[in-house]
């Protein structure tokens, strides 16, 4: 079972995937415990050099604490891949049983699963297997679309609610998709895809949700 730290190491990377830095409020929200117990343990996370909180409440990772965290981001992502490719199981399931079996130190073990499965490159997730980073220049979130522009369908966060989300309003990785527009006293982002599909986006949830821009 992953300790404290490991929880904390993802739920900051997720958090602050893109962006490079997360809040509070955004951590006690993607772990499910309160406010007070984030800024608990984040500021014993910034005592060992791990984290860095900055001033207005940021958090961001040291050049350690990215390591540590990509380490871990590693082994996750190539068990989900390994569930999916082997097991075949649903994608929610995917996701929490990979977090349950990445907790291993050994990278012999590593190694070997990963050639077995032949080094793959995604998560069903669309999310990068061999070298994930907190940054990618070529993707976007689904927020930062303006009305009338193109995109497509990159990957999405491995979180219970938000694979649960993506399947309901039906999205799916590598399809096409236009920003109709945004209607911010509802936080909807309204979507449609070549086949004339209108999905009513989140914007909650559209923050983990990420896109290549089409010009």
């Amino acid at each position: 079972m992953h300790n404290v730290a490991d929880n904390y190491l993802r739920a900051i990377f997720e958090g602050s995937y893109l962006t490079g830095k997360t809040s509070n409020k955004r951590l006690a929200g993607l772990l499910g415990v309160s406010p007070a117990t984030t800024t608990e343990q984040v500021k014993k996370m910034c005592q060992k050099g791990i984290v860095i909180s900055q001033r207005y409440g940021a958090i961001s990772f040291s050049k350690e604490g990215e390591r540590q965290a990509i380490q871990l981001i590693k082994k996750f992502r190539l068990c989900e891949a390994w569930l999916d490719n082997e097991l075949n199981l649903p994608l929610e399931q995917i996701a929490s049983q990979a977090w349950k079996l990445a907790n291993f130190d050994s990278q012999l073990m590593y190694d070997q699963l990963n050639e077995q499965l032949n080094y793959p490159s995604k998560t069903p997730f669309g999310t990068d297997v061999q070298e994930p980073r907190l940054f990618n220049e070529s993707i976007h979130s689904l927020n930062s679309l303006k009305p009338q522009q193109k995109c497509k369908l990159a990957e999405y966060l491995d979180n219970s609610k938000v694979i649960g989300y993506v399947q309901q309003i039906g999205l799916k990785i590598g399809y096409g998709y236009f920003a109709e527009k945004v209607d911010r006293d509802f936080d909807i982002l309204f979507l449609s895809s070549k086949e004339g599909q209108q999905q009513m986006v989140s914007r909650k949830v559209g923050k983990y949700i990420y896109v290549r821009v089409l010009e």
